[in-house]
């Protein structure tokens, strides 16, 4: 696969008019996704905690977001450290870009009942459906 082309500190700064800085007011991370109850009590103990959310990628990568903004963006939501800023902030793909793009989650957790709602009508039929699996599988 081809290496994406970085876009210049002129094309970057261009791309960002406009926007109200969206990617430098969280941190998301990759979280593995749940295989059982405890694991989904672990993601209800995330979201109990204020500006701690829990999101699904579309292609299934589940993530865990605090919403807290960088200490360097400035009032005019432009970096104020651009020259020195992190490298995973000059590495950030522009094809990414919520500002840019029609990014949308599978699946969003804000709060514990976001959490339980998806475990009643999504997680427990799907614990219940491997579950048979597993059972006809070693009938067999």
């Amino acid at each position: 696969m081809a290496k994406k082309k970085l876009k210049t500190d002129e094309e970057n700064k261009d791309l960002c008019s406009g926007c109200n800085g969206k990617c430098c007011r969280y941190v998301a991370m990759e979280i593995d996704a749940p295989e059982n109850m405890e694991d989904m009590e672990n993601i209800r103990w995330y979201v109990a905690h204020k500006n701690v959310h829990v999101y699904v990628e579309e292609d299934g990568t589940w993530n865990i977001e605090f919403m807290t903004p960088c200490e360097h963006l400035g009032e005019n939501n432009l970096c104020m450290i651009y020259d020195k800023r992190p490298k995973i902030c000059r590495e950030y793909s522009q094809d990414d870009c919520p500002h840019h793009n029609d990014y949308e989650e599978a699946y969003t957790f804000e709060t514990i009942e976001d959490v339980d709602k998806y475990i009643r009508e999504e997680f427990l039929p799907m614990l219940e459906k491997k579950r048979k699996i597993k059972k006809n599988e070693t009938q067999d």
